[in-house]
């Protein structure tokens, strides 16, 4: 909007700002801009390369943190932020196990400062933080979970749609058994969101359509159903419970998942993370605010024109995020 009231291109003022009105350069004369560096091995020579530990700011390390991925165009990064004020402790442009510890090992003693952790279920930040902060509580994050929960929902309607497509006639002409199939393709593609949400949030039109696929195809059906008692045994009011009652409900909702296949692998992934996913109910921890602070960059990095020159952008990050 300025460039366009000053009848600058974008670009020019891009230019300008990063080179002379910024302190971007001279931040990064005197060594102020990402003087934490950490150590790597070159796979394709073998040998050792530094690499930005792009924000580091052991002020924003609270009791509670979060710890998730981000893709910046087309490099991974690690976000470590506090769960209460959202700010950026560390961002490394890294997801390996190795590289994130090295990276976090430059907190020393202010590690010790975390309590509660929350995460997605992926292995190296469960292995970082198991390394360096043995003591802190991780919460695997709600909403991962229940993703793993709507995507079997979504595997049976897709399933469904396979075995209608696969005996439909091949070519131009089509039967009348063809448009009752087409017919039947179009209801189950009008609910392919409407399976992955609960149902309040769907409209007088679309409880009408998702019940009518529900009384065609029983297995979507049951799907959904054992889908809502897991999102009901995941309700933070069940936190008053005792802890036995919360792994027994669990234990039961297993039985039920069992009807299934398609669940196999959800039930076998809850189990492998069972006590972080529990933990939730003594805190009440998610990812919520990371996802948020994820949102908040991408919106960032759009408004900047993208990520021509990545180091500035994420200079320019660094002050509105960390």
């Amino acid at each position: 909007m300025v460039a366009r009231m000053f009848g600058l291109k974008p670009e020019s003022l891009q230019y300008w700002y990063q080179n002379f009105l910024s302190d971007y350069l001279p931040d990064i004369a005197c060594g102020k801009w990402h003087p934490q560096k950490i150590d790597i091995v070159d796979k394709s020579t073998g040998e050792f390369k530094e690499k930005p530990v792009y924000i580091f700011n052991k002020d924003n390390i609270g009791d509670k943190m979060s710890i998730d991925d981000k893709s910046i165009g087309h490099d991974g990064f690690t976000i470590f932020s506090n769960h209460q004020t959202g700010k950026i402790a560390m961002m490394v442009e890294s997801t390996n196990s190795e590289e994130v510890q090295s990276a976090m090992e430059l907190f020393g003693n202010e590690l010790k400062k975390v309590k509660n952790i929350s995460m997605d279920m992926s292995a190296t930040y469960a292995l970082v933080s198991e390394n360096l902060m043995p003591r802190v509580t991780r919460v695997i994050d709600k909403y991962h979970v229940l993703k793993y929960v709507y995507d079997a929902v979504s595997e049976i309607r897709i399933d469904i749609k396979k075995s209608l497509a696969e005996n439909l006639t091949k070519g131009k002409k089509k039967t009348e058994e063809d448009k009752q199939i087409l017919s039947e393709l179009e209801l189950l593609r009008r609910v392919r969101h409407s399976v992955k949400q609960p149902p309040e949030k769907w409209n007088e039109e679309m409880n009408k359509t998702i019940n009518q696929a529900f009384d065609k195809y029983s297995d979507l059906k049951l799907a959904y159903q054992i889908s809502q008692n897991f999102r009901s045994w995941y309700d933070y009011q069940n936190h008053k419970k005792s802890s036995e009652e919360i792994y027994n409900d669990l234990y039961i909702w297993y039985e039920q998942a069992k009807k299934l296949k398609v669940f196999k692998g959800v039930i076998k992934m809850i189990r492998k993370h069972e006590d972080e996913i529990v933990n939730f109910f003594k805190h009440g921890m998610t990812n919520a605010r990371a996802e948020r602070l994820n949102g908040k960059i991408k919106r960032f990095v759009t408004n900047n024109y993208g990520i021509k020159n990545k180091d500035f952008i994420i200079y320019r990050m660094a002050g509105y995020f960390s």
